[in-house]
């Protein structure tokens, strides 16, 4: 029985297959067979329901099966192909021995030629016209054997190399393993002559996807193309049909975590492990409970959607994980060539303010913090950003759950220059209570040099102590800190005006033993 595949889902590390195929079928027992499945559909995912009045399920068995070599007429082409290239390279290196075999007579009779000519020329019987004129047959001769010889090799090497690689092709024919493939058969019970459709579905592996993401920013709206990009090489070829990708994983444990009493004691040597005996596993599938209702669409039958814009994909739930499908059909090859597709395009509001760490880098970051106001979840991908129609680099996005707020790095603005400066450094020469005391302070200047306001958060810290002896306290800070953490990075929030400058002073000072040499200052 034929049946085309009408609708494919993407997961992260395998793909669910459906297959629709219609047949008239005779009152009663009956079995279909469908066969061609890619030997790595997995047996125990098959799942078959039918359609039809007076049709029934009643039984489903999944075998592999492994069919005449396909690559039998090709090896055997192959090895004629390697034959005659053998018989190409040898003929060549015939011709170049008869070559050869020329030269060496052409040397010999030359010299007795040479040695007749000098005696006729030395009894006055030949003049030296003759002598030339048989010295330039000589040459002429020799010459026209080398070149013959020069061609002979050049088509030589092509001829080797053809050779090669023929051999290497019927090499790799003959090490090809048999065609394996799956099969399906389906009994069925009729009970009076009907049409009926049969859809199958099965999981195959060897296919992914993952997300990748072009991020837009205009003003302050971030404009988010959410693509998908899919490779597979499950043994078939996709047509363009129905096309999902699921946002569903596999979980790192096979059933629901459970906390295990913690218990420390002595070391005791490990048992030796026994060998666990061997499980077989069914090759026969589940049957499908539930029948579908007489004539009712199949997907792959569908007709393709019209272009939206923007252009989005249908959400929907699969158990905890999201299923987008895509607007438009798409042929995916088994060629493991990574295919892309759109899923989403849509609009974001975007806060845009500039991140400065001036101790870390001299340089003003323009940063964008997003709500993902979209029904979608944008799983961690590559990014790239793209400030007003320019590229500014990529970056990497995160798990984004809807209505979660992320944060974006928009590239270096020159527009906002930060400075930091050693304005302080003086260590105590006195010992009071056997205690030394270093006193430091730092200077940062920020410049508005854009056109409108901005808003900048600038981020400084200050030491943290490892050791109970030696205290670290903040002395000053000008203006005072918009957020100090408990780990010493402090925090200020500015608001300059274009052309407006602003300084913020910090200092510190370290109280230690005066025995002590102190790391890490």
């Amino acid at each position: 029985m034929a049946a085309p595949i009408t609708a494919v889902t993407v997961f992260a590390d395998g793909a669910r297959v459906v297959r629709t195929g219609a047949l008239s079928v005779e009152p009663g027992e009956r079995q279909v067979v469908i066969g061609g499945l890619p030997a790595s559909a997995d047996p125990a995912s098959v799942r078959v329901a039918v359609r039809g009045r007076g049709v029934a399920l009643l039984d489903v068995e999944v075998r592999r099966r492994y069919g005449a070599d396909p690559l039998r007429d090709e090896a055997v082409r192959l090895r004629s192909e390697a034959e005659a290239r053998r018989d190409e390279v040898q003929a060549l290196d015939d011709a170049d021995a008869a070559e050869q075999a020329a030269l060496g007579f052409a040397g010999h009779l030359g010299e007795a030629a040479a040695v007749a000519m000098a005696r006729a020329v030395s009894f006055g019987r030949a003049g030296h016209g003759e002598l030339d004129q048989m010295a330039a047959h000589l040459a002429a001769s020799t010459a026209g054997a080398l070149e013959r010889r020069r061609e002979i090799s050049i088509r030589r090497r092509v001829a080797h190399r053809e050779l090669q690689a023929a051999e290497h092709r019927l090499a790799a024919a003959e090490k090809r393993a048999p065609v394996q493939f799956v099969e399906v058969a389906a009994t069925l019970e009729v009970t009076s002559a009907a049409q009926a459709e049969v859809d199958l579905s099965y999981h195959t592996s060897n296919v992914s996807w993952r997300p990748l993401y072009d991020l837009g920013l205009t003003g302050e709206v971030l404009t988010v193309n959410y693509l998908a990009e899919i490779t597979q090489q499950t043994g078939e070829d996709w047509p363009a049909v129905d096309l999902a990708v699921s946002t569903t994983r596999r979980a790192a444990h096979q059933t629901l975590p459970e906390l295990r009493p913690w218990y420390v004691g002595r070391v005791r040597p490990l048992p030796h492990p026994q060998a666990a005996a061997p499980q077989m596993l069914s090759m026969r599938s589940e049957i499908t409970a539930a029948p579908m209702a007489a004539g009712a669409p199949a997907r792959g039958m569908a007709a393709r959607l019209e272009e939206a814009e923007p252009l989005t994909a249908e959400v929907g739930e699969a158990g905890a994980g999201l299923v987008y499908r895509i607007p438009r059909p798409l042929a995916i090859p088994s060629d493991g060539s990574p295919h892309k597709t759109a899923i989403a395009r849509f609009d974001l509001d975007a806060t845009l303010d500039h991140l400065a760490v001036p101790v870390l880098a001299p340089e003003a970051y323009l940063r964008a913090t997003v709500t993902n106001s979209s029904k979608l979840l944008l799983l961690p991908g590559q990014a790239r950003v793209f400030h007003d129609g320019q590229f500014v680099g990529e970056t990497a996005l995160e798990t984004v759950a809807a209505a979660e707020e992320f944060e974006l790095q928009l590239g270096v603005d020159d527009q906002i220059r930060v400075e930091r400066e050693l304005r302080r450094r003086t260590t105590s020469k006195a010992v009071i209570g056997g205690s030394r005391s270093i006193d430091i302070g730092y200077e940062i200047t920020v410049e508005n040099h854009r056109a409108g306001q901005a808003t900048i958060s600038v981020h400084d810290h200050i030491p943290l102590s490892a050791d109970g002896d030696i205290k670290i306290r903040l002395r000053e800070a000008s203006p005072s800190p918009s957020e100090q953490s408990d780990l010493g990075e402090l925090t200020w929030d500015l608001r300059l005006d274009s052309g407006q400058r602003a300084t913020i002073k910090h200092r510190f000072t370290i109280e230690h033993p005066a025995q002590v040499t102190l790391t890490g200052i």
